[in-house]
């Protein structure tokens, strides 16, 4: 993911608003001033119109209330409104100012405890909605593209983000969020979680209970298991070694007591890595996967989403929603899955699963295990034979130094010499590892690219015209963004003579997709995968939330014929050069979750 320094004007949205909670106490502090003049004015001018007045406070604090729910520390706020109340049987104006001063020194310890006191934990996800939806509206910059309805959204959105923050549910928040962005298609629109602790719990409480396997779908259509419980290279409920999100901290607390005994369930009824599923709970998969309405990522290409989808839907329970998630509490019966699978013979068998857990981090494991490139260090190279050589490129990135600027002359020297120098000795054909490449900076991409690029000049992009009065980019009268200044590299072609396979993934993103688009086209380039990249290439922004971020696509970039880069339009098709389909097969399968070999890189290298 790559920021831009051309959107200035987030600044304007990332600093803190003034919340509900302080916006209430404002409000009924300024009608204690006017209570205060009122008991002045109601003695000279005698009228029972003026008690209603008095049960105004009141009643503003039971709609507070009825739309954002009781805390503990609003005590003073309400004592302050019910004290006015007594005012409705005074007459002497000396008393009816005294309520008002007594209010309004509530109202003001109120205000410090709710913005200092160290318990005080109101969440502010209505607000935080509310201010994420405005900018977006204002600023995202492929609503026409995407045909977003903004109406339909909010229509859609907000009573169901007020209800989570009435109810002040963390999860459900989260849940939102991801349905919320995943409207967009976008690998750039994301939410982010704030604290560590709660997005590890809100992870493992969103996606669904643990019955020991994944679901895969292989490219014939079948559906698979994948990573069962209790083989060698599968993931494991009771595996203790630290993994990159910290999820041993809080992923045993979901677990049964006697986990220990219910996780061969699948290996000890015959299921395992490849065994042919037909029935979820008696439905079939293609049914199941229907529930299935947010992901942990974005995929912005509709057959992305559908070569996923299986492996979220594996979390769904019997009579439980999408999502929904079991916590063992005292002697709650633990929820099982019954499983319809076909043995060795081709017969059709039922196996009744018990819950091991939180999905989450079985779902988690593996998707890494699909589509985690090689572990090694960004920029490396690896040999894989006498004739080809692997360079791994995890991010676009190349030290903290250059990021922020356009100067990657370091880099390419660098990478010039490593090339040449394989070409001396003989190597034919280089793969690009970038499989799960988060993306980062263009220019270190055309850094890249330069050195493969037929000789002469290249345009990559052109920016959008700016509209400096209100921060948005400016549409002719095709509704086209207007063209502003080109984007140049100059092609050296030192590879000419080689071949060359970039590596790529759904979660190969941003300028992981600038890199698929400016070489995916050379005569000596070939792009494949088991799927293709996420289709997502416009510079992003961000605006700071109370619990969280959400970043989207704030600056275009333009082809040369006018046409937004890359990223999906509404049909959801992508629109980065993909030559080659790695089948996604049992024998992948068994060297990926039995073995733990990189077959896709294999396949690649033997392709050549």
């Amino acid at each position: 993911m790559r920021f831009s320094d051309a959107m200035t004007c987030t600044e304007l949205f990332t600093g803190k608003e003034m919340n509900m909670d302080n916006i209430f106490i404002l409000s009924e502090t300024v009608l204690m001033i006017i209570l205060f003049i009122i008991a002045g004015i109601s003695e000279k001018i005698v009228s029972n119109k003026w008690r209603i007045l008095y049960a105004a406070p009141t009643f503003l604090a039971i709609v507070f209330v009825a739309f954002y729910g009781f805390n503990v520390f609003h005590t003073g706020i309400f004592i302050a409104a019910a004290v006015q109340l007594l005012c409705l049987f005074m007459s002497a104006k000396r008393k009816k100012r005294l309520m008002a001063i007594i209010s309004s020194v509530l109202l003001i310890v109120s205000f410090l405890v709710v913005s200092f006191a160290q318990g005080y934990q109101r969440m502010y996800i209505y607000d935080d909605f509310i201010k994420a939806y405005d900018t977006m509206k204002a600023h995202y910059v492929l609503t026409e593209e995407k045909k977003i309805d903004w109406k339909k959204l909010y229509d859609e959105y907000e009573p169901l983000f007020k209800e989570a923050d009435r109810s002040q549910d963390y999860i459900e928040n989260y849940k939102l969020w991801q349905r919320f962005t995943g409207e967009f298609y976008d690998g750039h629109v994301g939410y982010s979680m704030k604290s560590d602790e709660l997005a590890r719990k809100a992870l493992c409480e969103s996606y669904g209970n643990d019955y020991g396997l994944s679901l895969a779908r292989l490219s014939t259509g079948e559906y698979v298991a994948v990573n069962v419980e209790g083989y060698d290279n599968s993931y494991t409920v009771n595996d203790k070694t630290h993994d990159d999100l910290g999820l041993y901290s809080v992923k045993y607390k979901y677990m049964p007591a006697n986990v220990e005994n219910l996780r061969l369930a699948l290996k000890n009824a015959g299921i395992k890595n490849g065994t042919v599923i037909t029935k979820w709970n008696g439905r079939p998969i293609d049914e199941l996967t229907c529930d299935v309405d947010y992901y942990l990522y974005q995929y912005p290409v509709k057959e992305n989403e559908e070569f996923y989808l299986p492996i979220y839907a594996s979390g769904i329970g019997k009579d439980m929603k999408y999502g929904e998630t079991f916590i063992p509490v005292n002697d709650e019966a633990n929820p099982t899955v019954d499983i319809t699978f076909r043995d060795d013979s081709g017969e059709e068998k039922t196996v009744s699963a018990p819950n091991l857990g939180a999905y989450f981090p079985r779902m988690y494991d593996t998707l890494k295990k699909i589509d985690e490139g090689v572990s090694i260090t960004n920029l490396n190279w690896e040999k894989i034979n006498s004739d080809t050589y692997m360079i791994r490129i995890s991010e676009m990135i190349y030290d903290m130094e250059t990021y922020s600027g356009t100067d990657f002359s370091e880099m390419t020297g660098k990478l010039r010499d490593e090339v040449l120098a394989l070409k001396e000795e003989g190597v034919k054909n280089i793969i690009f590892d970038l499989r799960s490449n988060g993306g980062g900076s263009p220019y270190f991409v055309e850094g890249i690219v330069q050195l493969f690029a037929p000789v002469g000049e290249h345009i990559t992009y052109y920016s959008a015209v700016i509209n400096p009065v209100n921060a948005t980019f400016e549409r002719n009268a095709e509704g086209k963004y207007k063209m502003g200044q080109p984007s140049y590299y100059t092609g050296e072609d030192l590879w000419a003579d080689g071949k060359i396979i970039l590596l790529v993934n759904a979660v190969t993103v941003s300028a992981g997709d600038d890199m698929i688009y400016m070489m995916g086209d050379f005569p000596n380039v070939k792009v494949m995968g088991v799927t293709r990249s996420n289709s997502s290439c416009q510079a992003v922004t961000g605006v700071d939330l109370s619990l969280g971020s959400i970043s989207f696509s704030a600056v275009p970039n333009l082809l040369p014929d006018g046409e937004v880069a890359i990223d999906t339009y509404s049909d959801h098709i992508g629109r980065t050069p993909f030559d080659e389909r790695i089948p996604f097969d049992k024998k992948l399968i068994s060297a990926v979750f039995d073995r733990g070999e990189d077959y896709i890189l294999q396949y690649a290298a033997q392709s050549f």
